[in-house]
């Protein structure tokens, strides 16, 4: 999917958001799977430089690869609208971007997870009614490394310049 195309999805998806919260997902030990983590550090550096802009409705949380365990902190939360960024195998070249639908999510291999991330969203629908949108960046290696490849670091600024851009 192009830049532009990502863009424009998110900036529909966030346009009316009360609350925004974007979840990172994935294991930074294990190469790419760390890109979730990786994208809401730089997001955060990007956030707190912005001066032209308030962004006390924005909120990061890294879940690291069990968001599972971070129900209550989003139940307390309640936010509007729900981003979550993760590594997720599409067979597609390293660092490419999707924006993933509620009925597709099942058709993608996602990074290490203990639980299905449909189970998640279906749960924060359902507890908090939260909308939700999930993108997905390819991931070029998973084996156990804590190094992120360049294509996938790159994907990760681009995927941050554009939600602090829209926010």
């Amino acid at each position: 999917m192009h830049l532009k195309q990502i863009s424009e999805e998110i900036n529909d998806f966030i346009v009316d958001y009360e609350k925004l919260l974007i979840l990172g997902i994935g294991n930074p030990l294990r190469g790419d799977d760390g890109v979730g983590p990786l994208m809401l550090d730089l997001l955060y550096e990007k956030l707190v430089n912005l001066t032209d802009k308030n962004t006390d409705d924005v909120y990061l949380l890294n879940t690291e690869s069990a968001p599972e365990n971070h129900t209550q902190e989003i139940r307390k939360l309640k936010p509007s609208h729900i981003i979550i960024v993760d590594a997720v195998e599409f067979d597609a070249k390293a660092g490419s971007i999707i924006t993933i639908s509620k009925n597709q999510i099942d058709t993608f291999n996602f990074s290490t997870h203990s639980m299905p991330i449909s189970f998640i969203i279906n749960y924060i629908e359902e507890t908090i009614g939260s909308k939700i949108l999930t993108i997905g960046i390819q991931p070029k290696e998973m084996n156990i490394i804590n190094t992120i490849s360049d294509e996938v670091k790159s994907s990760a600024n681009d995927l941050t310049d554009i939600i602090a851009k829209l926010v």
